[in-house]
């Protein structure tokens, strides 16, 4: 395998994009809207995921980097009904990369997000060295 196509594996970006987060976000506070369990914002996480995003907006492999951010990001907020303290590098990753694939297909296949042909490929080729 090449350097750039060992670049492309999961454990590498993954490795890539929690070196932006902290070690340990406090996630007690929660709002929920109304009634519904369901519908709930961990207060200033979407704030310091966006701030990270914006980091690695300019990287070659944004695409990938900004889907497995708001991928972390979605498994934090999920992580935060049941804990008041998450860190980042103890999610499972397994769950991380589901969440990350899931969004990668989306960004494939949806125009409206607004990625690029050479994002589009970059997904493909994402895809072709993780099946390796």
């Amino acid at each position: 395998m090449s350097e750039a196509e060992s670049d492309l594996k999961f454990d590498v970006l993954l490795d890539r994009v929690l070196s932006h987060w902290p070690d340990s976000i406090d996630v007690t506070q929660i709002i929920v809207a109304g009634d519904r369990q369901d519908l709930y914002v961990v207060s200033g996480l979407g704030r310091l995921g966006d701030s990270i995003v914006e980091a690695l907006e300019g990287s070659a492999d944004a695409v990938l980097l900004i889907s497995l951010c708001d991928a972390l990001t979605s498994t934090i907020r999920s992580a935060a009904l049941y804990f008041m303290e998450v860190k980042p590098a103890s999610l499972r990753a397994s769950t991380v990369r589901r969440n990350f694939e899931d969004r990668l297909h989306r960004a494939a296949t949806n125009p409206d997000l607004g990625w690029t042909e050479e994002d589009v490929l970059l997904i493909n080729r994402y895809f072709a060295v993780s099946l390796k």
